[in-house]
């Protein structure tokens, strides 16, 4: 890679690479791994960049990578195991940073709240959960989620509303606990 395209890339990484990393800690859910695909994503990248024609933007390129990057991951754990893969809470605690005049009481609430819809979140199916971190949690447009996971926008429409729709119904049951 010439030196200037060198240098274009390594300001790309140290842009992106926290947007990356969170997005890929959203989809898998554990951080050992979303270093991982983060690495795997940047790689990949770097390996294609100059075949790379600027049609969307770099940013929705990376997370395209990054997304089939976490997907191979599945299959491949589905064969390793034989089973079907299943999200569960990461064993690294999710920081929840204190609220400005919140309570010790107030931050073990919101602890536990992020808790149960990050397991409610990860109870989704892979599809659903990777629509709803784009969206919701990241905040990409229809039109960047629909060039990330390659289908048209009103498809990214129609299955975010039924990925929202299951996320309603699996919280349902703690809506109680949720608002107290």
């Amino acid at each position: 890679m010439p030196v200037g395209k060198r240098e274009e890339f390594e300001h790309i990484v140290k842009q992106e690479m926290p947007r990356v990393f969170n997005a890929a800690y959203g989809l898998c859910g554990n951080f050992h791994q979303a270093c991982d695909i983060t690495q795997e994503t940047f790689l990949r990248a770097y390996r294609s960049f100059d075949r790379f024609e600027g049609r969307s933007k770099i940013s929705t390129y990376l997370y395209r990578i990054a997304c089939n990057v976490w997907k191979n991951s599945l299959r491949k754990r589905k064969i390793q195991n034989f089973t079907s893969y299943s999200f569960g809470l990461n064993t690294k605690e999710i920081d929840v940073p204190a609220p400005e005049n919140g309570s010790p009481e107030e931050d073990i609430r919101k602890s536990n709240n992020r808790k149960i819809i990050m397991e409610c979140i990860n109870s989704l199916t892979p599809a659903e959960k990777a629509i709803i971190i784009l969206r919701d949690m990241e905040g990409h447009s229809y039109e960047e989620i629909s060039e990330i996971l390659r289908c048209r926008a009103g498809t990214v429409k129609s299955r975010l509303a039924r990925a929202r729709q299951k996320l309603s119904e699996k919280i349902l049951p703690f809506r109680e606990e949720l608002t107290k």
